[in-house]
């Protein structure tokens, strides 16, 4: 792969073109890692703030609005949890229960639980309960970050 760095000062905005032949494993990888650098706004009491996806460990519907948990902050965000984890589906988020998505690269250790869940333990020591029902999409992503984690290095 060929990788050319061009200076220009006489941009407005800095961009980034990549091209190629086919979609490859490592093509996907470099869109979702930028597809990471993508911005949404969240609400904390009457303020709004700049949030980037990769700070997120967690989102949770609460009464039917959605809350995006980073390390020690909580922000209240204007999506719901579908349309969230379809604008964002590379960027490692998954499902993990009816009104709960995690992403994976704040998952810092998987272990069992009752019932056939699975007891998340996030970078941040926080604990969430994976519900058996999404167990199996879990996993194959989860399967699928290291995969290609793996073949990158």
């Amino acid at each position: 792969m060929k990788i050319q760095y061009q200076k220009n000062p006489s941009l407005k905005e800095d961009y980034v073109e990549v091209h190629f032949r086919e979609e490859s494993e490592k093509i996907k990888t470099i869109r979702d890692f930028f597809d990471a650098f993508q911005s949404i706004t969240g609400k904390k009491e009457n303020d709004i703030y700049k949030l980037h996806p990769e700070s997120i460990y967690y989102l949770e519907v609460v009464d039917r609005k959605l809350f995006a948990y980073q390390e020690k902050e909580v922000y209240q965000l204007d999506y719901s949890l579908q349309h969230f984890l379809e604008c964002f589906e590379n960027s490692g988020f998954v499902r993990i229960g009816k009104s709960t998505a995690v992403n994976l690269y704040k998952v810092n250790q998987v272990k069992a639980d009752l019932n056939m869940r699975l007891r998340l333990v996030m970078d941040n020591g926080e604990i969430l309960i994976l519900n058996r029902t999404y167990k199996k999409s879990f996993l194959d992503a989860l399967h699928h970050i290291r995969e290609v984690c793996y073949e990158n290095h």
